[in-house]
């Protein structure tokens, strides 16, 4: 099973977005082969040991096998790899495709992701030709983007 987080600063497009594509997860049937939560990004590498709503917050790395971050996580994203913090892969999501992405494109983007990751890619990630995700003008997966325009 593909563990997918989808982060941001902590807030309410994310959240409706992983709500959205959760909901598409069940209309396809595809709740055993992905699974796919919202988690704040601080949340995602235990930034504050401070309580939030009577829980500590913890590093939730282990939970998932990649995070996709909103497009304002960029900066944010390479200080956290800077101090060492990351794990697991993180993407950045074009700023196009964040917020319309069907489901199957969000997990086609998410495997892309952590087949770089295993093949030596470092966070944050980017594709070969896309030196910084969020500037792409996308709104599908980079694999459809690619064979689009071939």
């Amino acid at each position: 099973m593909l563990r997918i987080a989808i982060c941001c600063g902590g807030g309410f497009s994310s959240s409706t977005m992983a709500a959205h594509l959760n909901k598409q997860l069940k209309e396809k049937h595809l709740e055993d082969e992905v699974f796919l939560e919202f988690i704040p990004f601080g949340n995602l590498y235990g930034e504050q040991s401070a309580f939030v709503n009577g829980n500590v917050k913890r590093d939730r790395q282990s939970e998932v096998d990649v995070a996709l971050l909103c497009p304002h996580l960029e900066y944010p994203a390479r200080e956290a790899v800077q101090k060492g913090l990351l794990r697991i892969p993180v993407f950045i999501l074009p700023m196009r495709m964040y917020g319309l992405v069907d489901i199957e494109n969000f997990i086609e983007e998410a495997e892309d992701v952590l087949e770089l990751w295993n093949n030596g890619a470092q966070n944050v990630i980017t594709f070969p030709d896309e030196p910084r995700s969020m500037t792409a003008p996308r709104v599908v997966s980079h694999r459809r983007w690619v064979a689009q325009h071939k």
